[in-house]
């Protein structure tokens, strides 16, 4: 009735006034005197919007459990909105359950209602449905709340004694200031079978992970006879990527479009042939700038010819020195006098 009144009083000035005036003087105080009078319906919006808050926050919850025990990982701003929601509903909740307690609270002679109880609390409900209602909205931009976790991949502890084998310390400088150098894309090592180019890709591998040089660091072990399908699994399942696709060029698609934007580095070790990195899903070229590639081969010409290697390290066999020492490390009593002949 009051809020009625209020309209026919305003209503003709409203009509006159057709200027800033009156959105800026006129219509605030309209909304402001109006509150006391229609803090019911304020109250009751505010519960509508509290519960579809819940029952978003209720199925995002379910979803969210069910991705854990799948062992995904739940993205910071989904954990952000569910811990605002939760503060955003009992703050609700506490306006909510106060509209009784106002209803019964009268003027200090009892003659009419507390006027001003109502009005901050019809003003408690308008601010706290304006932020319920912006949760409700951004739930929507919430999916995909989870992905798989990059699995982390751990290099086997060298055999090498980096201290005492200046030669495999020297060589591994060279390869790290190599793959630091923003000309370089491409980069081989390459010596006979049994020499120690896997070891020491895996140290490359184990330094740049520690140095944090790039966003991925990727080792993929190459077969004699590569398949392309199973370098995409290796390389995926280090990014988090989840296929559901079996053809290759479209999951090729995928892994160049999560690849082409981050600094990473792709060790492909053990190649004895050509392959083709654009079937992989390997950015080459402009798309390429930030992925960096080691190599590694038997064949100085698969590196150089086919690969496009654009520098390259010879592994050497070890020295006669480094030898004795690797020798004297890896078996017992290697040391002993008697056996310096036989070891040597």
């Amino acid at each position: 009735m009051a809020t009625a009144i209020l309209e026919i009083f305003l209503s003709p000035f409203i009509e006159i006034c057709k200027d800033p005036f009156v959105e800026y003087v006129v219509l605030p105080i309209k909304r402001r005197v109006s509150y006391p009078f229609t803090y019911k319906t304020k109250l009751q919006r505010l519960q509508d919007l509290t519960g579809k808050l819940k029952d978003k926050r209720d199925r995002l919850q379910d979803s969210i459990g069910d991705a854990e025990r799948n062992g995904e990982v739940v993205y910071v701003n989904v954990t952000n909105w569910l811990s605002e929601s939760e503060k955003a509903i009992e703050d609700a909740m506490v306006a909510i359950n106060a509209e009784e307690e106002a209803a019964k609270m009268r003027c200090f002679l009892g003659l009419c209602p507390n006027l001003k109880t109502r009005y901050l609390l019809s003003k408690k409900a308008v601010k706290e449905a304006s932020a319920i209602d912006q949760l409700n909205q951004q739930e929507s931009d919430l999916h995909p709340f989870s992905h798989r976790p990059h699995l982390q991949q751990h290099a086997d502890p060298s055999v090498f004694a980096l201290e005492e084998l200046q030669s495999r310390l020297s060589i591994l400088k060279q390869i790290m200031e190599a793959l630091k150098d923003p000309n370089l894309n491409r980069v081989g090592v390459w010596g006979m079978g049994g020499v120690g180019k896997s070891t020491l890709a895996k140290e490359v591998h184990g330094l740049a992970s520690k140095e944090k040089l790039f966003d991925d660091v990727i080792f993929v072990p190459v077969s004699e006879k590569p398949e392309l399908g199973e370098i995409q699994k290796i390389i995926a399942a280090v990014l988090g990527l989840n296929f559901d696709v079996e053809d290759r060029l479209v999951r090729a698609s995928h892994l160049f479009q999560r690849i082409k934007d981050k600094k990473t580095l792709i060790i492909l070790d053990n190649i004895w042939q050509k392959i083709d990195l654009n079937q992989i899903g390997i950015p080459t070229g402009a798309d390429g700038k930030d992925c960096k590639i080691l190599l590694t081969s038997r064949e100085k010409h698969i590196l150089l010819n086919e690969m496009g290697a654009e520098k390259e390290f010879m592994l050497q066999i070890l020295t006669l020195e480094e030898a004795c020492s690797m020798f004297a490390k890896t078996v017992p009593h290697a040391k002993d006098p008697e056996f310096d002949a036989v070891a040597i």
